[in-house]
């Protein structure tokens, strides 16, 4: 089976995850988006292949496209291991 039909969010609207304002306005909705995501058994295999592909658009895994360029950037030039922004892209890799 492949991860996307064991995603929770496969019998849900798609439009859900494509939010069309800034990510600054759709914090609420990205919120119960990351509820979905959290149970899912698929989060984590979702998450590379956006991560992959470089998915410019929508919530993969529970994330936004800010945080998957970041969390790119952060694989590409890892830092040390005190460096906070590393610190988060790891924690978030493992979500």
């Amino acid at each position: 089976m492949d991860w996307d039909e064991a995603a929770s969010c496969r019998s849900l609207d798609p439009d859900l995850f494509f939010p069309v304002a800034g990510e600054t306005v759709y914090m609420t909705q990205i919120e119960a988006i990351r509820q979905v995501c959290a149970a899912c058994p698929a989060a984590s295999r979702c998450l590379e292949w956006a991560l992959a592909t470089g998915e410019p658009d929508g919530i993969w895994a529970g994330t936004t496209p800010g945080e998957r360029r970041r969390l790119r950037a952060a694989r590409r030039n890892p830092g040390p291991a005190t460096d906070p922004a590393h610190s988060r892209a790891r924690k978030a890799d493992a979500a």
